[in-house]
């Protein structure tokens, strides 16, 4: 992979993975005038309840919301393995190598399952909470920016795929 495309590739790896953690970890999927929902926790004002709280019962989740939690885990493990790929080839330089197919494929499985992960948790939110797409207090509930933030890990996961399937093709 020449300099400008790993360059390149490296640098939408970098945010694609600060995309997904950010997601993953913060509270804010589920929004609500007083109070928000992510993956992990639940928010009321300023004080958050934590799954792993031990007066918080893992089987209360709903089994989208484990769904969901699952295919970020696996996306964003995913990511993070590919930069690892990515990184320990840029700086060793193997001449034989062609990690840039390696890199594409985890990509587009991290695209998939973070991708799923949104989609599942979208269309059970709206159908269950009635959550909606909006900017005012048309509905109780409304998509957070974590979940905007995870639909933009996943676009990423796509073009970064793609970037890096195209050098791969390139090199041969």
């Amino acid at each position: 992979m020449n300099s400008c495309a790993a360059i390149s590739g490296l640098i939408m790896l970098v945010v694609t993975n600060l995309a997904a953690i950010v997601s993953f970890a913060t509270p804010y999927w589920r929004e609500q005038t007083s109070s928000t929902e992510g993956l992990w926790a639940t928010c009321h004002g300023t004080q958050c309840q934590w799954v792993f709280d031990n007066n918080k019962d893992l089987a209360e989740s709903n089994d989208y919301i484990i769904a969901t939690q699952g295919l970020m885990s696996v996306g964003l493990t995913v990511c993070l393995i590919a930069l690892l790929v990515s990184t320990l080839a840029l700086c060793c330089q193997c001449n034989s190598c062609n990690y840039t197919g390696f890199v594409a494929g985890l990509m587009i499985t991290a695209f998939l399952s973070i991708g799923i992960a949104v989609a599942v948790y979208g269309i059970k939110s709206s159908k269950e909470k009635k959550a909606g797409i909006s900017f005012d207090n048309d509905h109780d509930f409304r998509f957070g920016w974590s979940f905007w933030v995870g639909a933009g890990a996943a676009i990423m996961a796509l073009l970064t795929s793609l970037l890096y399937g195209c050098s791969s093709k390139k090199e041969d």
